[in-house]
């Protein structure tokens, strides 16, 4: 899936704060991979972040449509390899935000390339657009991405579930990718139609009482209640906690409406 950028207090550093801060956050997120490399060496982890954010007083979605638009105007013409979604709680026991910003990256290079193109001076009234309609200061994490059932291209529009899983005692990160993996693949024999991923908390998650996310998505709410209906009443939740139940617990999830911003490989 695709990410989104700070719009805010990193546009005041000077550049050669930025760069040791760009170093130093990647640093930090690749040193999160090996972990889950382990489990499975063909896999990629990827770098994706998420921030929480709420609308400036008088604005709305409209405003923030206008902003995406130059956005994506000035990712394609500056080659931004980074794919972006507006996130809209819909099942939610109480979302302390308006709008969610996810983003995603292919790769470690293409986040650091991004970000310094992103904190440039020319990228300095883009930022100064959002940060007058979004205020984002109050949560942005990165994760790493490890993909399940995960389509070739970039999903776009959609709906988002996110399972916060907390693993069994003795259990690693490992044998839970691991395990989601099997699980994965015998949804999908049985009919699933989601897509998947295994996110794990990396730079700014503080201090969690989970062990990482479980995300489903899916290209449209009929796919959703067809896979829902299958492991309800198809025997999907049996054969699926047979096979997750040994190495971690997930607590039910949130669902958001995800809208796509841009595509990593659009012009």
């Amino acid at each position: 899936m695709r990410l989104y950028l700070d719009l805010t207090c990193w546009g005041y550093m000077n550049m050669n704060k930025l760069l040791t801060a760009v170093a130093l956050l990647y640093a930090v997120l690749i040193a999160w991979m090996p972990s889950a490399m382990a489990a499975q060496p063909s896999a990629k982890g990827a770098p994706v972040d998420f921030r929480a954010c709420s609308y400036r007083d008088g604005k709305g979605l409209n405003d923030l449509k206008k902003v995406e638009a130059k956005f994506r105007e000035w990712a394609n013409k500056n080659s931004i390899n980074y794919s972006a979604w507006t996130l809209f709680p819909q099942y939610h026991s109480g979302a302390d935000f308006d709008v969610g910003w996810l983003g995603a990256w292919p790769d470690g290079e293409s986040f650091g390339v991004s970000m310094e193109k992103w904190m440039s001076s020319p990228a300095a009234g883009l930022r100064t657009a959002f940060n007058e309609v979004i205020d984002c200061t109050s949560r942005h994490e990165m994760a790493v991405s490890l993909p399940i059932n995960a389509p070739e291209g970039t999903p776009e529009d959609g709906v988002l579930m996110f399972y916060q899983c907390t693993l069994n005692d003795g259990k690693s990160l490992s044998d839970a990718y691991a395990a989601h993996l099997d699980a994965g693949q015998a949804m999908k024999a049985m009919g699933s139609m989601a897509v998947s991923w295994m996110f794990q908390p990396a730079v700014g998650a503080g201090s969690i009482d989970y062990d990482y996310y479980h995300v489903l998505g899916f290209y449209r709410y009929s796919d959703l209640g067809a896979t829902m209906e299958m492991y309800v009443n198809g025997g999907g939740q049996k054969a699926q906690q047979k096979i997750l139940r040994a190495v971690a617990s997930c607590q039910t999830p949130v669902v958001f409406d995800a809208v796509s911003v841009r595509a990593r490989d659009e012009r």
